[in-house]
C-alpha cells in the first residue's frame, strides 16, 4: 500500500496531467503524488463528461502516462447504484487502466462489504470515503449523502462512521472523511471536530492499523501547511490529503495553485 500520498483530484486531460509532472520532476516532492480521474456510471456508459472528468475513452492513457510520469492514479468513482459497480469497474479495466497499481475512491454510495469484496478482487486499493456530509444546507454534498445513515459533519456522531470501516477493514486500504464532496466545505479540525474525533477513533483501535488516513475539504494552497501540520500532530505516519476545488479557478485546474499546494504541504513537513 502506498501510505501518506498527495492527491489532486479532478484532472481531466493529458495536458494537466503533463504540466503536473513536470512539477514532480522539476521539485522532487518526498511524498508519492496522487492524480484522481473522476468517472461515472454515466460517463462510463454514455460518454458524458464535465469540467472536472476525462473522456472515458481516455482513461487508459491517462493511467499510463500517469505512471510513466512517476506519479499514482486514483479512479475517483461515482455512482447511487450499488448494482452499476462491478460492471463498470470492469469497463474501467478494459479501457486500460492497470489496476494492480491504481487507487479506487468510491465518492458516493457507501458500497456494500459483497461488492467490495468483488472489486477487491480485480487488483484495486480501495479508498473508502466515510457517510459523512454538512447536512443542513441543501447546497451541501449530493443527495445520495443526504440519507438516514449519513453522519452531520457539525452534529454527528462517530461511531457510525468507524462501524463503517470496521465492517470493511479486511477489504479497504484507507478510510477518507470528507465532508465537502468538491463544494470546497472548509475541514473542521478543531479538537471536538467530528473528523479529529473520527481518526482518533480510528487510529485507537489496533484491528485498523492497516489503514491509511485521508482528509478532504477546502484544502488549499494558503491552509495546506497549517492543516496538513496539524494532522501529522495527531496522527503521525497516517495521513494523506487531497484537493479538488482549492486549486481551481472558474472551475478550471490552475497548476500554479497546485504547485504552491504540493510545495507548501512538503514545507509543512519539514517544519
Amino acid at each position: 500500500m502506498v501510505k501518506n500520498f498527495v492527491s489532486v483530484s479532478a484532472v481531466s486531460d493529458r495536458k494537466e496531467l503533463a504540466e503536473i509532472g513536470k512539477i514532480s520532476k522539476t521539485e522532487r516532492f518526498e511524498f508519492p503524488i496522487v492524480i484522481g480521474y473522476q468517472v461515472s456510471n454515466s460517463s462510463i456508459n454514455q460518454g458524458s463528461q464535465n469540467s472536472r472528468q476525462p473522456k472515458f475513452t481516455e482513461l487508459g492513457n491517462l493511467d499510463r502516462e500517469t505512471r510513466d510520469y512517476g506519479l499514482i492514479t486514483a479512479v475517483h468513482y461515482y455512482t447511487k447504484n450499488n448494482d452499476t459497480i462491478v460492471e463498470d469497474l470492469e469497463k474501467v479495466i478494459e479501457s486500460g487502466v492497470e489496476s494492480s497499481s491504481a487507487l479506487l475512491q468510491f465518492n458516493t454510495l457507501p458500497p456494500s462489504l459483497d461488492i467490495l469484496k468483488k472489486v477487491g478482487k480485480m487488483g484495486f486499493e480501495i479508498i473508502f470515503k466515510v457517510a459523512v456530509s454538512d447536512k443542513q444546507s441543501s447546497q451541501r454534498g449530493y443527495a445520495v449523502w443526504k440519507g438516514e445513515d449519513v453522519q452531520d459533519v457539525e452534529r454527528g456522531e462517530v461511531v457510525p462512521l468507524v462501524n463503517q470501516v470496521y465492517d470493511r477493514r479486511d477489504v479497504i486500504s484507507y478510510v477518507m472523511f470528507d465532508p465537502s464532496h468538491g463544494t470546497n466545505l472548509d475541514l473542521n479540525l478543531d479538537e471536538g471536530s467530528l473528523a479529529v474525533r473520527f481518526g482518533k477513533e480510528i487510529t485507537a483501535r489496533g484491528e485498523l492499523d492497516n489503514l491509511g488516513l485521508v482528509y478532504a475539504g477546502g484544502i488549499n494552497p494558503k491552509n495546506v501547511g497549517k492543516l496538513g501540520r496539524k494532522l501529522n500532530s495527531f496522527f503521525p505516519n497516517r495521513i494523506s490529503v487531497d484537493v479538488e476545488s482549492g486549486v481551481r479557478v472558474g472551475n478550471k485546474l490552475d497548476l500554479d495553485l497546485v504547485k504552491d499546494y504540493l510545495i507548501n504541504y512538503q514545507d509543512a513537513l519539514k517544519n
